[in-house]
């Protein structure tokens, strides 16, 4: 695994266990791994974390951070459309393997447990975003919901299938929003959720 020398020792620790947490799970990464492979001692990784779990919080963080970082760049969508498409387009990247939130959810899949409370937030959070996008339309809640469990699914297919099969997000989160709202044909262009 190759990492940035000439970063500091905690961008370091964060970068290898991003890569390990993601691709191999919480559980079956250990922090002597992580030492090994960010060439750090011992000393140095309690100095930056002083417990494994608080690196997973500093990942999970970064891995929410990161997310929010990506839909609003270039320039935040300006609709549902173009939201689904960044995801969509997220699904397909050859690095993804699934939803990271959703992986340790399932590693940790006690509710109360820290790390599945904060999968529960980032997916709370992406509810607020979908409804805000909603909103000019009148749409209530539960079809942010719904519409999350479309993206849900599509990087649950990218765990499932990996890179051999395109995930189509977009139609099918559309289907979904036309469905829950009752919107229809020209009615549904021209509240501007498909361009």
């Amino acid at each position: 695994m190759k990492t940035n020398k000439n970063s500091n020792p905690r961008e370091r620790i964060l970068e290898v266990a991003d890569q390990l947490f993601y691709m191999e799970g919480v559980r079956a990464t250990g922090t002597e791994k992580i030492m090994a492979d960010a060439e750090v001692a011992k000393a140095t990784f309690y100095r930056h974390f002083e417990s494994k779990d608080a690196l997973v919080l500093a990942y999970l963080e970064n891995r929410d951070r990161a997310l929010w970082d990506y839909l609003s760049h270039p320039a935040p969508p300006k609709d549902l459309h173009e939201a689904l498409t960044k995801f969509e387009h997220m699904a397909n990247l050859p690095e993804i393997i699934g939803c990271p939130f959703l992986r340790i959810a399932s590693e940790y899949p006690d509710p109360t447990h820290p790390f599945h409370r904060l999968a529960i937030e980032h997916q709370d959070k992406i509810v607020d975003y979908l409804t805000d996008l909603l909103k000019p339309m009148a749409i209530d809640k539960s079809v942010a919901a719904a519409i999350l469990s479309v993206i849900n699914g599509a990087f649950s297919t990218r765990t499932l299938r990996g890179t051999s099969k395109a995930v189509l997000l977009v139609s099918s989160a559309e289907a979904v929003f036309k469905g829950e709202s009752g919107v229809t044909g020209d009615n549904h262009t021209e509240k501007g959720i498909n361009h």
